[in-house]
């Protein structure tokens, strides 16, 4: 089952395009971030971004998928808020 933990973590991403930087915004350790992201390739069976030296690029999967990620967290943010 996809964690919207996973979601936040490929929203960072996309953010923020580097690993160091969206892991530091999480307030997780880059290899708890990538190893998170490369659990969540797996499961879905895609590659979401690709690796650069310097950067990260999301693949067209995965900005897809960030549209969606974006969509689910507003919700569960509302979901929430109704809540309390």
């Amino acid at each position: 089952m996809i964690k919207l933990r996973d979601l936040e973590y490929l929203t960072a991403i996309d953010t923020h395009k580097h690993f160091g930087k969206a892991a530091q915004a999480c307030f997780v350790s880059q290899p708890t971030l990538s190893g998170q992201l490369m659990k969540l390739e797996q499961q879905l069976g895609l590659q979401l971004v690709e690796r650069h030296r310097r950067n990260v690029m999301l693949t067209p999967a995965g900005e897809q998928l960030v549209k969606e990620a974006r969509k689910v967290l507003q919700a569960a943010g509302e979901f929430e808020s109704c809540a309390k």
